[in-house]
């Protein structure tokens, strides 16, 4: 009986300890509805933040140049827009580049050159200048992705995300990025003042000096806690004040590798060319239905008309593949999903709302309204 006791807690010890395998399969697969959104005459391009609690309702919000639009996250139905002055007494000086809503309602904007202003209520409540000499004197630096360079902290701080990547380097016979700097994101208080600047290098080796997308960094501020990866690498960095506390590398099923970006040219035209089966990291999302954090990487671009170099013209001509990596709360991988935009789509949206995360269909059928495929998660979750 003895015996039997030992066996059954062995099996048992055993049976709890063995972690759940992570699935591979088509995101097309786990659909659990579809959401589509409001597209008026107006409407130039709807590049969505995220969704935000405002006055007790949850709503997602785009920005376009200075143009911020709010939707009802349930029906899809526009409720307000706010054009932020360009002319008069509250007027941005400059392109208002980045943008957010704030915790306490307010509307923040910036640009790359430090000019700061925020909005509540139609009213300018707060116009600074961030001492852009302070924190990398002599340096012009680009706000990284605009949808994802700006993230509110606790306490009324906030981090911005900078990119260093030089366009015109070429034509001085330069590399674009500085493969030395280390100054990617400045956490800065209420009014502009900056508290401290990060000190890390990106991981990349000499390959990687005219890349111009190596510097776009992925963004993500959840529960309290700051996370960034760079777009050509697997490790997931934990910051706080600015300080890399933690460095991890996810785990994924596919083995896809990176190489960067190239500029193919002479120093009076160009342009950069990425290679067909080299991977990208775009986004890091914390799920607000399942609690589950999400990365999105393209893992392949399938060329089609190569004859064609404009980037404009190019847009929907590649077939992309993307995989949707699925972690929990301890970046333990469950999950990795393939969803493909074929010639004539893109990608272009991706983020959460307490219904479930919304990813932008490939097909979009109406002119009228911007369709999006709902995905419920929680599945994958313990």
């Amino acid at each position: 009986m003895k015996h039997l006791y030992l066996l059954l807690l062995v099996f048992t010890f055993f049976a709890c300890s063995k972690e759940k395998e992570p699935i591979q399969g088509k995101l097309e697969d786990y659909v659990s509805g579809e959401m589509s959104f409001e597209r008026d005459a107006e409407t130039g391009f709807m590049g969505f933040q995220g969704s935000i609690i405002k006055d007790g309702n949850e709503m997602a919000y785009t920005k376009w140049n200075e143009i911020f639009s709010f939707y009802d996250v349930k029906n899809g139905r526009k409720i307000a827009t706010y054009v932020v002055p360009r002319e008069g007494p509250m007027a941005f000086k400059g392109m208002p580049e980045v943008g957010g809503l704030l915790a306490d309602g307010g509307l923040f904007v910036t640009s790359s050159t430090g000019f700061t202003n925020i909005y509540k209520i139609d009213t300018l409540t707060l116009s600074y200048m961030r001492d852009m000499e302070e924190y990398e004197p002599d340096k012009y630096l680009y706000l990284a992705d605009m949808r994802n360079a700006f993230h509110e902290l606790a306490d009324g701080k906030y981090e911005l995300t900078f990119n260093p990547f030089e366009f015109m380097a070429f034509r001085e016979g330069r590399d674009g990025l500085d493969l030395s700097f280390k100054s990617w994101i400045g956490e800065f208080d209420g009014e502009g003042k900056l508290l401290c600047k990060s000190d890390f290098k990106a991981p990349y080796d000499e390959s990687y000096s005219q890349s111009s997308s190596g510097g776009k960094l992925v963004r993500m501020v959840a529960e309290g806690k700051s996370w960034v990866m760079f777009p050509y690498s697997d490790s997931l960095y934990q910051i706080k004040n600015c300080m890399v506390i933690s460095r991890r590398k996810l785990p994924k099923l596919t083995p896809f590798p990176y190489y960067p970006d190239v500029y193919v040219g002479d120093r009076n035209r160009g342009s950069w060319e990425r290679p067909d089966d080299g991977a990208l990291n775009l986004h890091l999302i914390h799920d607000l239905y399942s609690g589950l954090n999400v990365r999105m990487t393209l893992v392949k671009d399938k060329k089609g008309n190569t004859e064609i170099k404009d980037p404009r013209q190019r847009m929907f001509l590649d077939e992309k593949t993307y995989l949707l990596l699925i972690y929990d709360s301890e970046w333990k991988l469950r999950a990795e999903l393939e969803i493909v935009y074929p010639t004539g789509t893109r990608f272009e949206n991706i983020f959460s709302t307490s219904e479930g995360l919304l990813i932008n269909k490939p097909e979009q059928k109406s002119e009228d309204e911007y369709e999006f495929y709902k995905i419920d998660l929680s599945g994958f979750a313990d």
